[in-house]
């Protein structure tokens, strides 16, 4: 990764009680302990990219939250399950080019590739530890997010107190190969016969079924959903469809067509991610492992952690979750961060 250039910026502030825009640009270090709520442009590697912090004290530690998808913003869901994390931590919730409002906002960005997801990360990270005068802020990255966090603390291990790995991919093949296993054996145990032509036809690449990788993703994380193994309980499905829309500034957001555009874009970086040669970090890491996710299967993640060397490491289990114990035991998850963040 080049070295990252920290630019002069701009913040648009909207208070949230009149939804108005104002510009700001002083983002130096704060001195008083006033609560925080803006939502942001804010340029990043030269694109304008959505950013949304909320607290209340400036002085509490920073937790910067990398959203999964691709293109799949995090946003709404944070307000909806994850509040509470804001009286504690300053919260921040930052959407990469081509997802949520940063792809309403500007729907071509001219670059958009891992490298500089990772670049515009670690060159958000460095205003935020400027804005808030901290010498190391907390990092989560779920799912997608997951691997640009940790490829983040492990580059640049001084800029981060702890690495909170929600969902964490690590070898995307393997867990893909994983879950189809597991799929089918549910559809033998349930005599499915629909679902065991369904996982047929995805093992041989059956083009009528789906006809690209990032297609028959799509499909498989469906026939998931309808056995528990993406998202476990179907009125966790029924409170994550309400978050995504609840609130206004979301209604219009096409989530299928944001995943599909940053996915296109992003190309070989998704199914081809496989972060087993991390072996080592210099900062604590917690993997956030949902109990009956088999989009990402547990096993792959027990094994890495397993051969991880770091600081401090630990596997917290949320027994009645699949991919996204953020949102289906929001308040276990939200005590988890808290809980390990003030220790």
């Amino acid at each position: 990764m080049s070295q990252v250039v920290c630019c002069i910026i701009c913040f648009v502030l909207l208070a949230c009680t009149n939804q108005t825009t104002t510009n700001r640009e002083d983002h130096s270090s704060i001195s008083s302990t006033e609560s925080i709520n803006e939502q942001s442009f804010l340029k990043l590697g030269g694109e304008d990219q959505y950013v949304e912090i909320t607290g209340t004290s400036d002085k509490n530690p920073v937790l910067l939250f990398i959203h999964g998808g691709p293109g799949w913003p995090q946003t709404p869901h944070l307000r909806y399950f994850n509040a509470a994390l804001a009286k504690s931590v300053i919260l921040v919730a930052w959407e990469q080019s081509g997802c949520g409002k940063s792809y309403m906002h500007n729907p071509e960005p001219k670059k958009l590739d891992k490298e500089q997801i990772l670049n515009d990360a670690h060159e958000f990270t460095r205003i935020l530890k400027k804005r808030f005068n901290k010498e190391k802020i907390y990092l989560a990255g779920f799912s997608w997010g997951s691997v640009i966090g940790l490829e983040l603390v492990k580059k640049f291990p001084e800029d981060y107190a702890a690495y909170f790995a929600i969902s964490q991919v690590i070898d995307i093949q393997r867990s893909i190969d994983l879950s189809r296993e597991w799929l089918q054996y549910q559809a033998a145990l349930k005599k499915d016969k629909k679902m065991l032509d369904l996982v047929s036809r995805l093992e041989k690449k059956d083009t009528t079924l789906c006809k690209t990788q990032l297609e028959c993703f799509f499909k498989k994380y469906e026939m998931l959903t309808e056995y528990g193994g993406a998202i476990y309980k179907k009125e966790s499905a029924t409170q994550i469809k309400i978050a995504e829309t609840k609130y206004d500034d979301y209604k219009n957001y096409d989530w299928i067509a944001g995943f599909m555009y940053s996915c296109s874009r992003l190309g070989d970086a998704v199914f081809k991610t496989n972060l087993t040669t991390i072996t080592e970090l210099k900062v604590p890491a917690y993997f956030f492992v949902g109990r009956h996710d088999w989009s990402l299967p547990a096993v792959v993640t027990e094994e890495f952690v397993s051969k991880l060397k770091a600081p401090k490491k630990e596997i917290i289990w949320f027994e009645e979750s699949g991919h996204e114990p953020l949102e289906e035991e929001p308040a276990k998850f939200n005590k988890a961060i808290i809980d390990r963040i003030k220790n």
